[in-house]
Protein backbone atom coordinates (compact mmCIF):
# COMPACT_ATOMS: atom_id res chain seq x y z
CA UNK A 1 0.00 0.00 0.00
CA UNK A 2 1.46 3.35 -1.05
CA UNK A 3 1.91 6.36 1.19
CA UNK A 4 -0.63 8.26 -0.91
CA UNK A 5 -3.22 5.50 -0.41
CA UNK A 6 -2.55 5.44 3.34
CA UNK A 7 -2.93 9.23 3.56
CA UNK A 8 -6.19 9.11 1.61
CA UNK A 9 -7.51 6.38 3.88
CA UNK A 10 -6.56 8.36 6.97
CA UNK A 11 -8.28 11.46 5.63
CA UNK A 12 -11.43 9.48 4.87
CA UNK A 13 -11.46 7.95 8.34
CA UNK A 14 -10.96 11.37 9.93
CA UNK A 15 -13.84 12.77 7.85
CA UNK A 16 -16.16 10.00 9.04
CA UNK A 17 -15.23 10.70 12.67
CA UNK A 18 -15.74 14.46 12.32
CA UNK A 19 -19.10 13.99 10.60
CA UNK A 20 -20.25 11.48 13.22
CA UNK A 21 -19.09 13.77 16.02
CA UNK A 22 -21.34 16.57 14.81
CA UNK A 23 -24.30 14.25 14.17
CA UNK A 24 -23.97 12.64 17.61
CA UNK A 25 -23.84 16.12 19.18
CA UNK A 26 -27.03 17.16 17.41
CA UNK A 27 -29.00 13.92 17.51
CA UNK A 28 -27.37 11.64 20.05
CA UNK A 29 -25.72 8.31 19.29
CA UNK A 30 -28.82 6.12 19.07
CA UNK A 31 -30.84 8.64 17.06
CA UNK A 32 -28.15 8.97 14.41
CA UNK A 33 -28.52 6.36 11.68
CA UNK A 34 -25.73 4.87 9.60
CA UNK A 35 -27.50 6.28 6.54
CA UNK A 36 -27.22 9.82 7.95
CA UNK A 37 -23.51 9.30 8.56
CA UNK A 38 -22.95 7.93 5.05
CA UNK A 39 -24.85 10.80 3.45
CA UNK A 40 -23.03 13.48 5.45
CA UNK A 41 -19.63 11.89 4.79
CA UNK A 42 -20.49 11.24 1.13
CA UNK A 43 -19.48 7.63 1.53
CA UNK A 44 -20.78 4.20 0.50
CA UNK A 45 -21.59 1.50 3.03
CA UNK A 46 -18.61 -0.48 1.80
CA UNK A 47 -16.38 2.54 2.30
CA UNK A 48 -17.62 2.88 5.87
CA UNK A 49 -17.02 -0.76 6.76
CA UNK A 50 -13.52 -0.55 5.35
CA UNK A 51 -12.68 1.79 8.23
CA UNK A 52 -15.08 0.68 10.98
CA UNK A 53 -16.57 -2.71 11.82
CA UNK A 54 -19.69 -1.17 13.32
CA UNK A 55 -21.36 2.03 14.44
CA UNK A 56 -20.25 1.16 17.98
CA UNK A 57 -16.60 1.12 16.86
CA UNK A 58 -17.18 4.53 15.30
CA UNK A 59 -18.62 5.65 18.65
CA UNK A 60 -15.35 4.66 20.29
CA UNK A 61 -13.42 6.67 17.70
CA UNK A 62 -15.60 9.72 18.39
CA UNK A 63 -14.93 9.44 22.13
CA UNK A 64 -11.20 9.14 21.36
CA UNK A 65 -11.44 12.27 19.21
CA UNK A 66 -13.24 14.16 21.98
CA UNK A 67 -10.68 13.09 24.58
CA UNK A 68 -7.69 13.89 22.35
CA UNK A 69 -9.13 17.30 21.46
CA UNK A 70 -9.48 18.13 25.16
CA UNK A 71 -5.95 16.97 25.98
CA UNK A 72 -4.19 18.73 23.08
CA UNK A 73 -6.27 21.90 22.83
CA UNK A 74 -7.05 22.57 26.49
CA UNK A 75 -4.98 20.66 29.04
CA UNK A 76 -1.61 20.93 27.29
CA UNK A 77 -2.09 24.68 26.87
CA UNK A 78 -3.40 25.27 30.39
CA UNK A 79 -0.50 23.52 32.16
CA UNK A 80 1.98 25.79 30.39
CA UNK A 81 0.72 28.73 32.46
CA UNK A 82 2.73 29.42 35.62
CA UNK A 83 0.17 30.12 38.36
CA UNK A 84 -3.32 28.88 39.19
CA UNK A 85 -4.99 32.18 38.31
CA UNK A 86 -3.40 32.15 34.85
CA UNK A 87 -4.42 28.53 34.34
CA UNK A 88 -8.03 29.29 35.23
CA UNK A 89 -8.08 32.27 32.87
CA UNK A 90 -6.53 30.17 30.11
CA UNK A 91 -9.00 27.32 30.56
CA UNK A 92 -12.01 29.61 30.35
CA UNK A 93 -10.56 31.60 27.45
CA UNK A 94 -10.09 28.42 25.41
CA UNK A 95 -13.61 27.20 26.13
CA UNK A 96 -15.15 30.56 25.27
CA UNK A 97 -13.13 30.95 22.06
CA UNK A 98 -13.93 27.37 21.04
CA UNK A 99 -17.64 28.05 21.49
CA UNK A 100 -17.58 31.44 19.74
CA UNK A 101 -15.44 30.11 16.90
CA UNK A 102 -18.01 27.41 16.14
CA UNK A 103 -15.27 24.82 16.44
CA UNK A 104 -15.54 21.36 17.97
CA UNK A 105 -18.03 21.55 20.85
CA UNK A 106 -16.60 18.90 23.15
CA UNK A 107 -18.65 19.94 26.19
CA UNK A 108 -21.89 19.73 24.22
CA UNK A 109 -21.04 16.31 22.82
CA UNK A 110 -20.04 15.03 26.25
CA UNK A 111 -23.26 16.37 27.79
CA UNK A 112 -25.44 14.80 25.08
CA UNK A 113 -23.72 11.41 25.29
CA UNK A 114 -23.86 11.47 29.09
CA UNK A 115 -27.61 12.15 29.11
CA UNK A 116 -28.11 9.34 26.63
CA UNK A 117 -25.79 6.74 28.15
CA UNK A 118 -26.00 7.35 31.91
CA UNK A 119 -28.70 4.75 32.51
CA UNK A 120 -27.28 2.20 30.11
CA UNK A 121 -24.42 0.08 31.39
CA UNK A 122 -22.21 -0.14 28.35
CA UNK A 123 -18.52 0.36 27.77
CA UNK A 124 -19.50 3.80 26.40
CA UNK A 125 -20.70 4.91 29.83
CA UNK A 126 -17.51 3.51 31.39
CA UNK A 127 -15.40 5.51 28.95
CA UNK A 128 -17.41 8.67 29.63
CA UNK A 129 -16.90 8.21 33.38
CA UNK A 130 -13.15 8.03 32.74
CA UNK A 131 -13.28 11.32 30.80
CA UNK A 132 -15.13 12.99 33.67
CA UNK A 133 -12.64 11.59 36.19
CA UNK A 134 -9.69 12.92 34.20
CA UNK A 135 -11.43 16.29 33.73
CA UNK A 136 -12.13 16.51 37.45
CA UNK A 137 -8.52 15.66 38.32
CA UNK A 138 -7.19 18.36 36.00
CA UNK A 139 -9.38 20.98 37.72
CA UNK A 140 -8.55 19.67 41.20
CA UNK A 141 -4.85 20.12 40.46
CA UNK A 142 -5.43 23.76 39.50
CA UNK A 143 -7.54 24.42 42.60
CA UNK A 144 -5.00 22.77 44.91
CA UNK A 145 -2.29 24.90 43.35
CA UNK A 146 -4.50 27.94 43.92
CA UNK A 147 -4.90 27.10 47.61
CA UNK A 148 -1.13 26.67 47.96
CA UNK A 149 -0.64 30.08 46.38
CA UNK A 150 -3.22 31.68 48.69
CA UNK A 151 -5.60 32.38 45.79
CA UNK A 152 -8.66 30.73 47.39
CA UNK A 153 -10.27 30.81 50.81
CA UNK A 154 -9.13 28.12 53.23
CA UNK A 155 -12.57 26.43 53.34
CA UNK A 156 -12.53 25.71 49.59
CA UNK A 157 -12.54 21.95 48.95
CA UNK A 158 -10.92 21.30 45.54
CA UNK A 159 -12.74 18.00 44.94
CA UNK A 160 -16.20 19.41 45.65
CA UNK A 161 -15.58 22.63 43.75
CA UNK A 162 -14.23 20.73 40.74
CA UNK A 163 -17.44 18.65 40.60
CA UNK A 164 -19.55 21.80 40.95
CA UNK A 165 -17.67 23.45 38.08
CA UNK A 166 -18.05 20.42 35.81
CA UNK A 167 -21.74 20.15 36.68
CA UNK A 168 -22.22 23.83 35.89
CA UNK A 169 -20.30 23.52 32.61
CA UNK A 170 -22.41 20.57 31.53
CA UNK A 171 -25.74 21.93 32.78
CA UNK A 172 -25.38 25.29 31.05
CA UNK A 173 -24.10 23.57 27.91
CA UNK A 174 -27.20 21.36 27.81
CA UNK A 175 -29.44 24.40 28.29
CA UNK A 176 -27.67 26.24 25.46
CA UNK A 177 -27.91 23.13 23.29
CA UNK A 178 -31.68 23.07 23.92
CA UNK A 179 -32.28 26.81 23.45
CA UNK A 180 -29.29 28.36 21.61
CA UNK A 181 -31.24 31.44 20.50
CA UNK A 182 -31.91 32.62 24.05
CA UNK A 183 -28.94 31.36 26.06
CA UNK A 184 -25.56 33.03 25.69
CA UNK A 185 -23.14 30.29 26.68
CA UNK A 186 -20.10 32.57 26.36
CA UNK A 187 -21.66 35.02 28.83
CA UNK A 188 -22.42 32.20 31.24
CA UNK A 189 -18.84 30.94 31.04
CA UNK A 190 -17.52 34.45 31.67
CA UNK A 191 -19.82 34.80 34.69
CA UNK A 192 -18.66 31.45 36.03
CA UNK A 193 -15.03 32.49 35.62
CA UNK A 194 -15.71 35.72 37.54
CA UNK A 195 -17.54 33.80 40.27
CA UNK A 196 -14.64 31.37 40.63
CA UNK A 197 -11.86 33.94 40.58
CA UNK A 198 -13.57 36.51 42.83
CA UNK A 199 -16.27 34.58 44.68
CA UNK A 200 -13.99 32.15 46.47
CA UNK A 201 -10.83 34.26 46.36
CA UNK A 202 -8.96 34.74 49.63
Amino acid sequence: MTTETLDKGRLTRDRIVRVATELFRKNGFHNTSLTQILDAAELTKGGFYFHFKSKEELGDAVIDYMRDFWVHNVLEKVVKEKGAAKRIERMFDIMIRTHEGNAFHGCALLAVLTAEMMEVETHFSDRLRKIYADWKESIVEILKKGKQEGLFKEWVDPDSLALLLIGTFQGTTMMAHLDPENIDLSLLFRSLRLLLVEGVAS
